[in-house]
């Protein structure tokens, strides 16, 4: 499919969308937010996509996974929001478990036929996520690009750096045509994420998922532009010396023979 920015992507109206979900009983939407030291974040995040689904109409649930630390509030802030929503879900775990293992318990737990995953700080815009799961209705995957315009502000120089070389070596090795393979902000159709194991816990679960969706049959795809924020927190959670191996064993480990799902 042609790379289509988000203004102009149209598959699907709003009527099919609310019809099927009405036809399946559930949600049509699932979005799983990992939430580790979130506290400075994660209320607004949390309000902004309910809003979004709410003024789309779109039948959702909130998959919110967080990993309860001592003298972290993100707890606190999260339970204001989902008290008296009972679309936002609440799973807490008992120190770190990590991000992979949050987006791990939340493919568990959808009842959606789409999925995507945001992160707990507001670096999506909830409109995006709503018009990304709209043009999953007829893909398996749709990939996001951050970066058709260049490195975002406030993006870490470094840090884009050893993106850029990164997605490069995905094409390169993997052969997935597009251009920001490790994105978080991606959509997927639940029923194919439920074919595929998947094991990591780290932030590389985000290059491990496509990988190996993209061996299954008769995958659908499309790319589509993205915005980004970038948010100043007090300790970024993915750092570039500490997590750069697991991508790289990820991609390796990708290259022996697989049996398709």
């Amino acid at each position: 499919m042609p790379n289509t920015p988000f203004e102009m992507t149209e598959v699907g109206s709003e009527e099919l969308f609310e019809s099927r979900a009405e036809d399946r009983g559930k949600p049509l939407l699932s979005v799983v937010v990992p939430a580790y030291k979130e506290e400075e974040y994660v209320e607004q995040t949390l309000r902004g996509i309910k809003r979004a689904c709410d003024d789309s109409n779109i039948s959702a649930e909130i998959i919110v996974i967080v990993d309860v630390l001592p003298g972290d509030r993100t707890t606190e802030y999260v339970h204001r929001v989902s008290e008296g929503n009972p679309e936002i879900r609440v799973q807490e775990r008992l120190g770190r478990r990590g991000v992979g293992d949050a987006v791990r318990t939340g493919i568990a737990m959808a009842r959606g036929e789409v999925l995507v995953v945001a992160m707990g700080d507001q670096s999506e815009d909830p409109n995006e996520i709503v018009r990304l799961a709209k043009s999953c209705l007829e893909c398996d995957i749709v990939f996001t690009n951050r970066f058709r315009h260049g490195r975002p502000r406030g993006y870490p120089f470094v840090k884009y750096l050893a993106n850029r070389a990164c997605n490069y070596a995905v094409k390169w090795f993997a052969g997935i045509e597009f251009s920001d393979t490790t994105n978080a902000f991606k959509a997927y159709k639940v029923e194919t994420l439920k074919r595929v194991q998947l094991t990591s816990n780290g932030f590389e679960i985000f290059l491990e998922i496509p990988l190996k969706v993209m061996r299954c049959d008769r995958i659908r795809t499309r790319e589509v532009e993205a915005s980004h924020v970038v948010r100043k927190k007090k300790a970024p959670k993915l750092s570039v010396t500490k997590d750069g191996y697991r991508y790289v064993r990820v991609l390796l480990t990708s290259l022996r023979p697989q049996p398709k799902c």
